[in-house]
């Protein structure tokens, strides 16, 4: 199972793609790009999870910390699920009102 993360700074903050698998084995990788991505206090932290292969518990628990995080420090997480595995974990935990996500047609 493999990660790639792009980075993307943009006007308003920083854009991260995920594409690959995120799992216990990718998990750490991610944690430290959103940490990394974070120490620059963006104002909009936006992880796009479109390109997402696999999604399991400890991606789920990697976006509710960095959601945690934002709210303590007034920044802002948007996440955006596409239509994969992502999406449908983020379903299934019930967890769309608690995170900005965001819905891209």
């Amino acid at each position: 199972m493999s990660i790639r993360i792009e980075r993307h700074d943009e006007a308003d903050g920083i854009r991260l793609v995920i594409h690959g698998d995120v799992d216990m084995t990718t998990g750490d990788r991610l944690e430290s790009e959103l940490l990394r991505a974070e120490r620059e206090q963006p104002g909009a932290l936006t992880l796009d999870l479109s390109a997402v292969e696999f999604f399991d518990s400890t991606g789920l628990q990697l976006l509710l910390d960095a959601d945690v995080r934002a709210h303590e420090e007034d920044r802002k997480v948007v996440v955006i699920p596409g239509d994969g595995e992502a999406a449908r974990v983020l379903a299934l935990a019930e967890v769309s009102d608690r995170l900005n996500v965001a819905v891209i047609e």
